[in-house]
């Protein structure tokens, strides 16, 4: 690695700010600087994301749980579509699919990559998908999922009573 590159250390995640004889040092994501003896990192594993050619989107999209099967098939459709016409999406290696079926929600994941090697340019088309989808949801009339819990109050505290979060 060299000064500038983003890299993960260990546990400690950010840019190379110095490579010393003895040390070197490490700007993370808060901010914070991490010297770490360059005799340690030989033992380290080092990844380097400034090399990468493409980088990965992997969302799970929680759908509510009475959506209908033909809904479900649309969605994925739907999604699909976004990727595809995404200009630096890498085509070879993409999916959607219905990957569970919870208590609460039907799960679809989204796996695709982006051929871009630069984290700020990634982070702005992940939000374009992301808000593509949200769209593509709204226009086929299907609603996320929100966490619920029902409760059932034992008998003498309002047998047969249940209480439901708002929301």
């Amino acid at each position: 690695f060299r000064v500038g590159d983003l890299v993960k250390l260990d546990e400690h995640t950010g840019t190379i700010e110095s490579v010393g004889l003895r040390s070197t040092r490490v700007r993370t994501f808060d901010r914070t600087l991490v010297t770490i003896p360059n005799g340690k990192l030989a033992d380290v594993r080092v990844e380097n994301y400034t090399q990468r050619d493409r980088i990965r989107l992997l969302v799970t999209l929680a759908l509510e749980l009475d959506t209908a099967p033909a809904q479900v098939r649309a969605v994925l459709a739907a999604l699909e579509e976004v990727l595809r016409a995404h200009p630096k999406l890498w085509t070879d290696e993409l999916y959607v699919q219905l990957k569970a079926v919870t208590a609460d929600s039907l799960q679809v994941e989204v796996m695709a990559w982006f051929e871009t090697g630069e984290l700020q340019e990634f982070w702005r088309y992940r939000q374009e998908v992301l808000l593509s989808f949200l769209d593509a949801l709204e226009k086929l009339s299907v609603k996320m999922a929100r966490p619920s819990q029902t409760l059932h109050l034992a008998p003498g505290a309002g047998a047969g009573t249940e209480i439901k979060p708002p929301g």
